[in-house]
């Protein structure tokens, strides 16, 4: 039952749980550690079929600021939206923490501080670094590309690595997604105006909820690592590039299409669209150009002709009207090289 304390507290946190029995009590472990001490604490177990509801149960015994719910298995985003609705609706910031990450001990406190600096921005994130199932650091260099690198779309058109002192926007997260979401805080009115995580996208509807966040404000960027991802085979498989290459397209298509962008926000999505066509026929040429000195003319020509196509949707403007394999939308780590 939600229940609402005398004096709220400033912070909200939603923890989706699911079948991680071996990881949720170093997670709240590492919420309880944290040096910012106002906030509460929802986790929703989504029908786990092991023993996580019981490992819950016995960490938080005793902690007031932590409240347990449970609902039949309907994924994580449904388990995120129930959480919120668990809340209390006078905390001022929201942050969904993912069942097996660990935040450093300063995350709130780092995140609290920067929105704070930021008066109109919708929210603020960190960085993150990766770690496996048992906790030791490795480096992950489509982690590294695609959750903490961060691209914008200059005037010139180009897409160039966004300055640290720069925060993230609208016009950045067409080609950044900050990940997990325990990186990411941001106030409860801008989650009242983005509405709820859309299951149909996932397992990006992190990143599809951080840019509907940011149509509402900036995010403050935090320079420094707050939050350790855990890798398993789990999260492998629902993070593969297979499936985040589909999911790219979808939450791009759906952003460019989306009826709640105002006339400047279609025009950013225009111009970024157009940049990553850009993008796509430099390649394009560059391989071209590779084959022909080779003497490879089939090679040659067919790179050509993809360059044409990629010239002629820069032109057009728009990606089809259905998502398809012809939005060949660059990833994030296809932009690394890029240089102002």
């Amino acid at each position: 039952m939600k229940s609402e304390t005398p004096i709220p507290p400033l912070i909200s946190i939603v923890i989706p749980a699911y079948n991680c029995r071996q990881f949720i009590v170093e997670t709240i472990r590492s919420v309880q550690a944290q040096t910012f001490r106002d906030w509460e604490c929802v986790v929703v177990d989504d029908g786990s079929t092991d023993d996580t509801l019981a490992l819950i149960r016995e960490a938080v015994a005793g902690d007031p600021r932590f409240r347990l719910a449970s609902q039949a298995n309907d994924g994580p985003s449904a388990a995120r939206n129930h959480g919120l609705a668990l809340t209390d609706r006078r905390s001022q910031y929201i942050v969904f923490m993912d069942s097996d990450d660990l935040w450093f001990p300063d995350a709130l406190e780092a995140l609290k501080s920067e929105i704070e600096r930021r008066p109109g921005a919708a929210g603020a994130h960190g960085l993150g670094r990766c770690i496996d199932q048992h906790g030791a650091e490795y480096p992950d260099p489509f982690y590294a590309a695609n959750g903490n690198g961060r691209f914008v779309c200059d005037f010139l058109g180009r897409i160039v690595p966004l300055a640290p002192s720069a925060p993230t926007s609208f016009r950045s997260l067409w080609y950044s997604n900050p990940y997990p979401p325990g990186l990411i805080l941001a106030r409860r009115p801008a989650y009242e105006k983005a509405g709820a995580f859309d299951a149909g996208v996932c397992p990006l509807e992190d990143w599809d909820m951080v840019i509907r966040l940011s149509r509402h404000g900036d995010f403050g960027f935090v320079e420094k690592v707050l939050l350790s991802y855990r890798r398993h085979e789990n999260n492998l498989s629902a993070r593969s590039t297979p499936v985040v290459g589909q999911q790219i397209r979808n939450v791009r298509h759906k952003t460019f299409f989306s009826g709640e962008n105002n006339p400047a926000q279609r025009a950013i999505v225009r111009a970024n669209f157009r940049a990553g066509e850009m993008l796509h026929l430099r390649q394009q040429l560059a391989g071209a150009m590779r084959h022909a000195v080779k003497w490879d003319v089939r090679e040659a020509l067919l790179r050509a002709a993809g360059a044409c196509v990629h010239l002629f949707r820069f032109f057009r403007g728009v990606p089809s009207s259905t998502v398809s394999s012809e939005d060949q939308f660059p990833l994030p780590a296809d932009l690394a090289p890029q240089k102002a």
